[in-house]
């Protein structure tokens, strides 16, 4: 390419017009920046590793497993992406507000100080990220933690073998057969069945965490507990107490305490063969026979 001077044109490419029209859009309001910025009023500590994201703020944790389509790409462009969805997750705690980042990224911190990135999937990412702030009036601060100082490391690095979906196919079945549901009691934005979720932790886009404190009256409710007895009692404790419509897949375990509990609850039910599900590490297993069944009044 030849060199070129102040004076001379050059044929602007289609990336670059794109990027000409973004800047000129941005509100004038957004074109200064504040000679001095008070104390952060939140403090958000947010790491990621190679197949998850976590973030914690006053105790509360916010976590998720990268898409199939994320999980190959690059961990610094995860470590940024889990910034703006920390923020998603904890949405009410940070808009207006001054949010300082604790983060072990020196990469995300740069990108974080300037706004923009060398790399066109970092400037991308962080393009949508100051959308985000400028929407929520989010200002963020960033301060480089050590990993080991990091409070959102063992967030990011947990393993949650109850957190998968079943195969839609079989979810349609379901649908057709039970539905129409409104909410999936036990997913998270990775996996939910439905736009409207409950989920174990934080995570965008979540209307309540722990299924077990929001009400289901009211509701035709889906969910795919956790496999552990004592969480499956429970479940069906909040059935009985609250009379609940719900469309349950449960493990085919007769010998358990809540099974019988179960069934008396139960107006119907089938049970279905081995069914390929999907976790979210990208793995495909196939679960034991589940009993797929409707627990009403």
């Amino acid at each position: 390419m030849q060199p070129v001077g102040w004076s001379d044109r050059i044929r602007l490419s289609r990336g670059s017009l794109q990027d000409l029209d973004w800047w000129a859009d941005i509100p004038t309001r957004h074109c200064s920046a504040a000679i001095h910025i008070g104390p952060a009023a939140v403090d958000l500590s947010v790491d990621a590793s190679r197949h998850s994201w976590g973030a914690t703020i006053h105790g509360r944790i916010a976590r998720g497993y990268w898409s199939s389509n994320d999980y190959l790409a690059h961990i610094n462009w995860k470590e940024l992406r889990a910034v703006r969805h920390a923020l998603e997750s904890f949405l009410p705690y940070v808009t207006q507000r001054v949010v300082l980042i604790r983060e072990d990224n020196t990469c995300t911190q740069a990108v974080l100080g300037r706004l923009s990135s060398r790399s066109l999937c970092l400037h991308e990412e962080m393009r949508c990220l100051s959308s985000f702030l400028q929407e929520h009036s989010i200002i963020l601060q960033v301060e480089r933690v050590a990993s080991a100082e990091n409070e959102a490391d063992a967030a990011s690095r947990w393993i949650d073998r109850d957190d998968y979906r079943l195969h839609p196919h079989l979810f349609q079945l379901i649908e057709n057969r039970f539905g129409p549901h409104d909410v999936d009691l036990f997913a998270s934005h990775i996996n939910t069945q439905l736009p409207c979720f409950f989920s174990r932790h934080h995570c965008p886009g979540s209307s309540g965490v722990n299924a077990l404190l929001q009400p289901w009256t009211g509701h035709n409710a889906y969910g795919r507990p956790p496999l552990d007895p004592d969480f499956l009692m429970a479940v069906v404790q909040k059935v009985r107490e609250e009379q609940a419509c719900v469309t349950l897949v449960v493990p085919y375990w007769t010998a358990q305490p809540w099974w019988q509990q179960l069934m008396e609850l139960a107006v119907d039910w089938f049970s279905s063969h081995p069914t390929p599900c999907c976790l979210l590490l990208g793995w495909e297993v196939r679960t034991p026979s589940f009993l797929l069944r409707v627990g009403r009044s």
